[in-house]
């Protein structure tokens, strides 16, 4: 018997799912995302290819290129993932989504989203070098951080607190939220294996998509979760 707020794994990942199937203009700002993450793998190796590495001053240029592409993408990243918890409440509200509306809040409150960003990484990281279970730990306890402070207005420690506290009765649940879109792309990788082999063009297609589908549907999850079921908790 489900407990009160305990989350219905399978229900959850259906319905965040289901969020995107029918509003797929929720995917345009992952897209920005992947389609920077494209540049910038393109733009590094047109400047230095594999081969012309020889030496430490080879080397030297592309940690460079890549120092700054990781800050620009971290960045787009933590932007476009701020407006995911306002595009579900307007799908959850039957309401339109509002690409700018949602953009312009976001921009309001990004310097905490980028410190909880700064944070969770760095204490997920750690925890991960720590014999890896501490680092699952923070994961789960965070993973609702950014529809905390987007959608009550706090700030990046508030946000974070507020994460922890909703994710305390529901470790394991939230760990297959996250879980179980791993193993999906992990499988469906594995039956796309043969178009690498004899069409690679195609691959590198199927993976573009996959990786935006899901990359979308991994910000939509803890924000659908976190809507429906803090309510109920």
């Amino acid at each position: 018997m489900k407990g009160k707020g305990e989350i219905e794994v399978w229900e959850a990942l259906r319905e965040s799912f289901s969020i995107i199937l029918h509003k797929p203009i929720i995917l345009l700002p992952m897209l920005a995302v992947s389609l920077f993450s494209q540049f910038a793998n393109s733009l590094i190796g047109t400047f230095i290819a594999p081969d012309q590495i020889t030496s430490l001053s080879n080397i030297t240029p592309l940690l460079k290129f890549g120092l700054l592409f990781l800050v620009i993408y971290i960045v787009i990243y933590m932007l476009v993932d701020g407006m995911y918890p306002l595009m579900v409440k307007n799908v959850l509200e039957n309401k339109e989504i509002e690409l700018s509306a949602a953009f312009g809040s976001v921009v309001k409150k990004f310097p905490s989203i980028i410190v909880a960003g700064i944070l969770v990484g760095l204490l997920v990281g750690i925890g991960i070098m720590l014999f890896i279970i501490p680092g699952m730990i923070f994961a789960i306890w965070y993973f609702y951080t950014i529809p905390a402070i987007m959608l009550e207005d706090r700030g990046a420690l508030d946000g974070m607190r507020a994460s922890k506290a909703f994710a305390r009765d529901k470790k394991f649940n939230t760990f297959l939220l996250f879980l179980i879109p791993m193993l999906i792309i992990f499988l469906v990788g594995v039956f796309t294996l043969p178009l690498r082999l004899f069409v690679p063009a195609a691959e590198e297609i199927v993976n573009f998509i996959l990786s935006l589908v899901v990359s979308t549907w991994m910000s939509v999850i803890p924000a659908y979760v976190y809507i429906k079921y803090k309510g109920e908790g």
